[in-house]
C-alpha cells in the first residue's frame, strides 16, 4: 500500500514538472511572437561589443532573415533613429552590422578614448594601405616604386593590426608575397567591400562638397581636429619613416660592400 502511494507521489510530481516545462516553454513562445523582430535585432547590435556577421544574426533571430531582409530591418530602424535624432546609427562594413556613433559627434567622442590614439595609422603606414588597397593584390616591391622609399616599417604596422594579409605567388619568378587588406580593413574603415571604396576621381569632389557644407565656425572645428591629429600621429610617422629610412640605408651599404667587392 506504502509503494502504491509513493508510485502515485512520484506521477503526480512527475506531471507537474512536465507541465511546467510546458507552461515555460508555452510563455517563451508567447514572448518572442510579441517582441518585435526589428527590435530584437536592435538590441542585439546595441548588446554587442563587436560587429555581428550575417550568420550570426541569422542564426539569433526568429524568422532567420537572409542578408537582404537585415538590410531591410536596418534601414527601418536607422530611419527610426534618424526621426528621432539619435547620435548614432547600424552601420553595415566586414561582411555583418555595428552601432556606431555618427560622424559629427566624433571630436568629443575622440577625447573619451584619447587612450586608443596608438590604433591610428601614421602618414606612411597610410600611403602603404592605399596603394595595397586600389591595387591589390601587389608585392611590397610594387609599393615601394610607386611611394618611392622602402617600406619594412610601414607594412610591418599594416600586418600587426590586421588591416593586410599576404599570400604567396608561386606563378611569378622568386614566389613573390603579395599583399591585400582583410576583413578588419573594412572594419577599420566601415565599409562592407572594396568596391565600395570612392573612386580616386571622386575625391576631389567629395573634398569640395563637404567643404561648401561647413560653416566658418565648424571649418575652424576641423582645423582644430586636423592639428591634434597630425600632433597624436607625429611621433608614430616619425618611427615608420626612421625605420625605412634606416633598412633603405642599409640596403645601400650593402649593395656598396657588395660593388667594392
Amino acid at each position: 500500500m506504502e509503494d502504491l502511494e509513493n508510485t502515485k507521489s512520484e506521477d503526480i510530481t512527475a506531471q507537474q514538472e512536465n507541465n511546467g516545462n510546458a507552461d515555460d516553454q508555452e510563455i517563451d513562445d508567447q514572448s518572442e511572437e510579441k517582441v518585435d523582430e526589428l527590435r530584437i535585432l536592435e538590441a542585439l547590435l546595441f548588446a554587442s561589443e563587436e560587429l555581428l556577421t550575417y550568420a550570426k544574426l541569422k542564426a539569433l533571430l526568429p524568422s532567420a532573415p537572409d542578408v537582404k531582409q537585415m538590410r531591410k530591418m536596418v534601414n527601418e530602424i536607422n530611419e527610426k533613429l534618424q526621426s528621432e535624432d539619435h547620435p548614432f546609427e547600424i552601420a553595415e562594413s566586414g561582411g555583418g552590422f555595428q552601432f556606431r556613433t555618427l560622424a559629427l559627434y566624433y571630436p568629443w567622442v575622440r577625447k573619451l578614448y584619447k587612450e586608443r590614439a596608438a590604433k591610428k595609422l601614421s602618414v606612411a603606414a597610410l600611403e602603404c594601405l592605399a596603394i595595397i588597397a586600389y591595387r591589390q593584390p601587389i608585392s611590397k616591391a610594387e609599393v615601394e616604386v610607386v611611394r618611392g622609399v622602402m617600406s619594412d616599417g610601414s607594412m610591418k604596422t599594416l600586418l600587426e593590426k590586421r588591416l593586410v594579409d599576404f599570400t604567396r605567388d608561386d606563378s611569378r619568378p622568386g614566389r613573390p608575397l603579395l599583399y591585400s587588406t582583410t576583413n578588419e580593413f573594412l572594419k577599420y574603415f566601415g565599409i562592407n567591400k572594396i568596391s565600395d571604396l570612392p573612386k580616386i576621381e571622386e575625391f576631389e569632389a567629395m573634398a569640395r562638397g563637404k567643404m561648401e557644407e561647413l560653416s566658418t565656425e565648424e571649418l575652424s572645428s576641423q582645423e582644430e581636429l586636423v592639428f591634434d591629429q597630425e600632433s597624436d600621429l607625429d611621433l608614430q610617422n616619425q618611427q615608420d619613416e626612421g625605420q625605412d629610412l634606416k633598412n633603405r640605408t642599409d640596403a645601400d651599404n650593402i649593395q656598396d660592400d657588395n660593388n667594392e667587392q
